[in-house]
């Protein structure tokens, strides 16, 4: 399972987080509480559902424990010459990224898992959470909005 799953997990942390290395702990944080599940009350109805529901719900925790390093004063350095990092920052995806930093958490997500991912709507909703009207009604908004950034970069 973790070779099936541990790279798409990552890349939607990156993505998520921008920060390759938060992003290996989130992923492995999820597989070891997936494991910690399995032993206690046996396997999980849809493991890769469990497993990107705690990637998303780790991504959100890791980001407000940064926020709070921040308020505190605490620097926070992301590693800039690592693989995911430059590949991210060429030319060509470096508009997309930058507008992606501009959406709301909820919309990041939902553009992430769909378009990443190739989740469709029910499966979004139960990765988040939420009902899947908000899914699709939270991807309409975060793609006009990804649009217009879009446009006044070119």
């Amino acid at each position: 399972m973790f070779s099936a799953h541990a790279g798409p997990l990552v890349r939607v942390a990156v993505l998520l987080t921008g920060d390759e290395g938060l992003a290996e702990e989130v992923v492995q944080d999820a597989f070891m509480g997936l494991h910690r599940r399995w032993q206690r009350q046996g396997p999980p109805d849809s493991p890769p559902a469990y497993l990107r529901t705690s990637v998303v719900n780790g991504c959100r925790s890791a980001l407000r424990r940064r926020r709070l390093a921040s308020a505190a004063g605490i620097e926070h350095r992301i590693q800039e010459n690592s693989a995911e990092a430059v590949v991210l920052l060429q030319e060509e995806h470096a508009a997309v990224f930058t507008a992606m930093r501009d959406l709301s958490r909820r919309q990041r997500e939902v553009l992430v898992l769909r378009f990443y991912l190739d989740l469709e709507d029910p499966e979004i909703a139960v990765t988040l959470g939420v009902s899947r009207s908000t899914v699709s009604s939270t991807i309409s908004r975060a793609l006009a909005a990804l649009g217009a950034r879009l446009e006044g970069v070119q």
